[in-house]
């Protein structure tokens, strides 16, 4: 009975294993993942011009969600200064500046945002009027931290004598 005690329990470990029921301390838990595909475009306009980029639907248990955002945005060997990347979902957005400003560099930047049914990016265009971003954005949504609550200040009485 030991013997086949232990082929069970190894059997139902695998099993686990395989559908993913045992996971590293990173988890959906602590960091959700949404891929936004910017697509590939070269796009030219006037300094200030808004052009959507892409967007992608946001799944129904992270709709609703107030999420501290991270974008990370790889870009090319072209530049173009003053270029920032909008982040929309509802009626929240995110501003990530210079996202264009150095040759074959990594921005990663963010701020609060809360999720809707759908996220976008576009790209705001600076001085040269143009963007020719081609890549894909993940927008990480991290938990946010849960405020410590306020510890109640004693009264100090009054003495009438």
């Amino acid at each position: 009975m030991g013997k086949r005690r232990i082929l069970i329990v190894g059997a139902v470990a695998a099993l686990a294993a395989t559908l993913g029921l045992f996971s590293s301390p990173v988890n959906a838990q602590d960091a959700d993942v949404v891929d936004v595909p910017l697509g590939s475009a070269f796009i030219q306009g006037a300094e200030g011009d808004t052009v959507e980029l892409g967007s992608a639907a946001v799944d129904a248990a992270l709709a609703g969600r107030a999420c501290n955002v991270v974008a990370t945005v790889v870009n090319q060997g072209s530049v173009h200064p003053g270029n920032k990347l909008v982040v929309s979902s509802g009626d929240s957005s995110v501003e990530i500046s210079g996202v264009e400003d150095t040759a074959d560099a990594t921005t990663s930047n963010g701020g609060a945002l809360t999720l809707g049914d759908s996220i976008s990016a576009s790209v705001v265009l600076g001085a040269d009027g143009m963007s020719s971003i081609a890549s894909s954005m993940k927008v990480t949504c991290e938990p946010v931290p849960e405020a410590e609550p306020t510890k109640p200040a004693p009264a100090t009485p009054t003495y009438t004598g």
